[in-house]
């Protein structure tokens, strides 16, 4: 998905869902993200726990609308099986501020979640964790998924 509003790709590995988006973010891209995500969460089995490991580029941040539109969600995702949340903040002038904007939303949607600084740590945390995907898949998403400019 590509516009001026942010884009971002999501898939799933084993028991990851995998994300990688480039921000700003508004509630029309908000809601485009959700239903696409709730289109993978589905393919997790009911009842399965799963993690989620976001890779966010650029200006991730989010208006007060969109934000509660992404803490909704966010708790529907924890409804559904999500146990964790593991995040990379990457190409970004005002990562202290994108970093503290996440952390609100997931402490108010009560959610547990870590920053990491690549996605290859990410990815490890989530081995060490008991998680199990396809390594070498998800790192395949995510180098294909490089919003990198």
């Amino acid at each position: 998905m590509n516009n001026p509003h942010g884009e971002f790709e999501c898939s799933v590995s084993g028991q990851l869902l995998l994300l990688s988006a480039r921000g700003p973010w508004n509630d029309e891209t908000m809601r485009n993200g959700v239903v696409k995500l709730s289109s993978d969460i589905s393919k997790f089995e009911q009842g399965t726990e799963w993690a989620q490991v976001s890779c966010l580029y650029g200006e991730s941040l989010m208006p007060p609308s969109t934000f509660d539109i992404f803490v909704k969600h966010t708790r529907v995702r924890k409804t559904r099986g999500l146990s964790f949340l593991a995040v990379v903040i990457l190409d970004t002038d005002i990562m202290l501020t994108t970093k503290h904007q996440i952390s609100q939303c997931y402490d108010t949607a009560e959610v547990l979640y870590g920053f990491y600084d690549t996605v290859e740590n990410a990815l490890q945390a989530m081995t060490n964790m008991g998680y199990n995907f396809d390594s070498e898949e998800a790192e395949r998403f995510f180098s294909r998924f490089n919003f990198t400019r």
